[in-house]
């Protein structure tokens, strides 16, 4: 107070008092107003509430533990009991019959509204999904199509995976699959190939056991759906409104709480739900769940009603959701309370009084702020900006490939590469950017150059995103095939400001084996050929069925037959020759002078 009071002068703390106490005056009848429209007993009665989990017991629920460790929940008047998935348990079917109010689903929740269920989403807690395909680096899988043909381990919700597949045209009957076990051992005991795992859950367990992993996200083909997403039925909605708001308000407490302190609710997950991960474990999942959340970017639990009607697009697109949908009935939206006039009057005239006043205060702190609080608060922006850039960066580390963006133009000017560029190219990223070494162009091998320039031109005018395959020359000299997806981002309206945004990936391997397959293609068409002509050379007469010698054809049977086998010519006459040719000569007595002699 004596610092404010230097700062200000005596006369001007004293109006700063005066505002305040107007201020709280306005306030404190705001709410007795409220207090006085509000029909809660002062006796609070707890209302009982079953949350049924989509999993076992782990940090992917956090927000959930959070809200009943911290109060949250009986604040706002319920008893909370979670529930973990039982073995062959359906979740959906628990939600549905009354057993569980409230449950937890992917996006497939959308393909259950779509069939008739009637089921309702309140908040979408993961912004993106954190479901991958996950291989180890051994078994040379080094893009997704080379999935094919491998053993696969594919849980049952997964529709963003199953849209990932069928986005890639590949098809399941093209993989043998498996049943999922729910952990990670059938791949450390090289009894399959592929799993669908978490991103932020099974890769910890081969870091662990020092194995060098690849993980392929559906992200990369353009499927981005949310995940966790907390729902209900509208049996519920309708008949209890006030509770489905207050777990839904409470919920996003108990998120906000476990993302700023996971280390306190992981010793709760340990000490009260399960020991099933190590703290370890734990940390990791909860490092990875705050990416996937993103809770400094959008406030957590947002739907974005336009997102699901990408989301329904991308289902129906693949065949996976024939109907379409009332939005309205699936999205859970908050319904205003009707109040009296005189209450709503009152309110809005303390509403303008109290913007009066607010407005009043924000002149005066403006004029209290120094130049050294603004630069706190910038640095503290900045701070969390290279915190997410940071995450960003770390989560493109794990890529197997080079993300980048570039302008669209002759060069193909780098302005950001992720540091997979190394291990594709053996460049730096900084020896491509701005082409300070190197033009990303002038890696193309020439002759690749002219058709990739074509598709993406092609792709521009057609306003759609691209997928090549084309072959780079290396830092040390090697030739690689790469497969490469992107889409152009519109800077302004003029062409040559837009740029490119994609992904580039090593398929050299795959590649390869597609020569080796052709090149055997070709030998065994040539080999055809080579019997074809061998067949047209053998000229015969049609009377006495013997070899002609048309155009020399004969010799070169000769020539042929040597130079293919090891069969040897002798080269006489036949009798009928003999006798038509030298009629003088006695055959028999050529024979009997021939078996004396041997």
């Amino acid at each position: 107070m004596f610092a404010l009071k230097k700062l200000l002068g005596e006369g001007s703390l004293k109006k700063v008092r005066l505002v305040l106490v107007v201020l709280f005056t306005i306030l404190t009848s705001f709410g007795s107003v409220l207090a006085s429209s509000s029909t809660t007993s002062s006796l609070q009665l707890y209302d009982k509430v079953t949350l049924k989990l989509k999993w076992k017991h782990q940090f992917q629920f956090a927000g959930y533990y959070a809200a009943v460790e911290k109060g949250f929940y009986e604040k706002a008047g319920l008893r909370v009991k979670i529930e973990e998935l039982e073995h062959n348990e359906n979740s959906f079917k628990t939600v549905l019959s009354g057993k569980a109010h409230f449950g937890i689903a992917n996006s497939d929740l959308l393909v259950k509204r779509a069939h008739g269920e009637p089921v309702v989403a309140l908040a979408a807690i993961y912004q993106h999904s954190p479901m991958v395909f996950l291989t180890k680096k051994s078994s040379n899988i080094t893009n997704i199509h080379q999935i094919v043909g491998k053993r696969v381990m594919l849980e049952e919700h997964s529709a963003e995976l199953k849209a990932y597949l069928k986005s890639e045209k590949i098809e399941e009957s093209r993989m043998i699959l498996y049943p999922h076990s729910y952990g990670v051992n059938a791949l450390l005991n090289d009894e399959v190939d592929v799993i669908s795992a978490y991103i932020n859950d099974e890769p910890f367990l081969l870091k662990k056991n020092n194995i060098d992993y690849r993980v392929f996200i559906p992200q990369s083909s353009g499927i981005d759906f949310y995940s966790d997403i907390l729902y209900t039925t509208e049996h519920q909605i309708k008949n209890y409104p006030k509770r489905v708001e207050k777990f839904l308000n409470a919920t996003k407490q108990g998120w906000a709480y476990a993302l700023e302190h996971p280390k306190e609710i992981i010793d709760v997950i340990l000490q009260k739900y399960s020991k099933r991960h190590s703290r370890e474990h734990l940390l990791f999942e909860a490092e990875g769940a705050e990416k996937l959340i993103v809770p400094s970017v959008i406030e957590i639990g947002y739907m974005s009603p336009g997102r699901w009607q990408n989301i329904h697009e991308r289902y129906k697109s693949l065949g996976m959701i024939s109907k379409d949908i009332d939005f309205n009935k699936f999205l859970y939206r908050l319904k205003p309370e009707k109040q009296s006039l005189l209450v709503t009057i009152i309110q809005i005239g303390e509403l303008l009084v109290a913007i009066l006043a607010v407005f009043f205060i924000i002149k005066y702190i403006r004029a209290m702020s120094s130049i050294d609080e603004l630069n706190r608060k910038n640095k503290r922006m900045r701070n969390k900006i290279a915190k997410s850039r940071k995450r960003f960066a770390e989560l493109l580390q794990n890529l197997p490939g080079m993300a980048y963006r570039c302008k669209f133009d002759e060069n193909w000017t780098m302005k950001y590469i992720s540091k997979g560029c190394l291990e594709l190219t053996g460049y730096y990223p900084d020896e491509l950017k701005k082409n300070k070494s190197i033009a990303y162009k002038d890696t193309i091998l020439p002759e690749d150059r002219e058709m990739v320039f074509k598709v993406v031109k092609d792709s521009f005018h057609k306003s759609e995103p691209f997928k090549t395959t084309y072959r780079i020359v290396c830092k040390d000299g090697t030739i690689k095939w790469v497969w490469e997806q992107g889409r152009f981002v519109s800077i302004s309206s003029a062409a040559q400001n837009y740029e490119i945004a994609g992904f580039i990936t090593d398929v050299t391997e795959s590649k390869i084996l597609e020569k080796e397959r052709e090149k055997l293609i070709e030998e065994l068409k040539q080999a055809l050929t080579e019997i074809k002509t061998l067949k047209e050379i053998l000229p015969i007469c049609s009377s006495c069925k013997k070899v002609r010698d048309d155009e020399g054809s004969w010799k070169k049977l000769e020539n042929y037959i040597k130079q293919n086998s090891e069969t040897e010519f002798s080269h006489g006459l036949c009798p009928d020759c003999l006798k038509k040719l030298y009629p003088d000569i006695n055959i028999e007595d050529i024979e009997d002078i021939c078996k004396k002699e041997d």
